[in-house]
């Protein structure tokens, strides 16, 4: 599997946050002019399904719900993402109905292993990046009643 890393440099701390963004860019380009409906990513696997929650002057919060088609049997996720236009970046402020998801320097144990926001936004980053580097893309917008 190609990446647009170099494998030999050190990942910075937060380099999800960023990458994320950019995956979000590449795979839905309309959504900073999301207001409403949806956006849909389809393959052979899963649809990626987002929708818009609120919008302000620079930030989106979107919900993303990811289906397994290929495999019903595993529970779909789902997630609110914001994401920061000026800086941009997308954060995982949400996950499975989890909320608020505690960054590791705001809780008491800063060693914990049960970093929920990190891992939130690193399977972000997997189910991105995965469906940017299927090569199987369906993409299209569908409007909500």
């Amino acid at each position: 599997m190609s990446h647009t890393l170099e494998q030999s440099r050190k990942k910075q701390p937060m380099w999800f946050f960023e990458h994320n963004y950019v995956y979000f860019r590449e795979l839905f380009p309309e959504i900073i002019e999301l207001y409403s409906g949806a956006l849909i990513y389809k393959d052979k696997l899963k649809l990626v399904k987002i929708q818009c929650l609120e919008v302000s002057r620079y930030t989106t919060l979107v919900s993303l719900d990811l289906t397994f088609t290929a495999c019903p049997q595993i529970s779909p996720i789902n997630m609110h993402v914001r994401l920061y236009h000026d800086a941009q970046l997308a954060d995982v402020i949400s996950y499975q109905n989890i909320t608020p998801l505690v960054a590791p320097y705001f809780s008491k144990d800063k060693n914990s292993t049960e970093n929920h926001k990190r891992q939130a936004n690193i399977l972000l980053y997997e189910i991105l990046s995965g469906c940017t580097n299927s090569g199987l893309v369906t993409l299209g917008s569908m409007e909500t009643a």
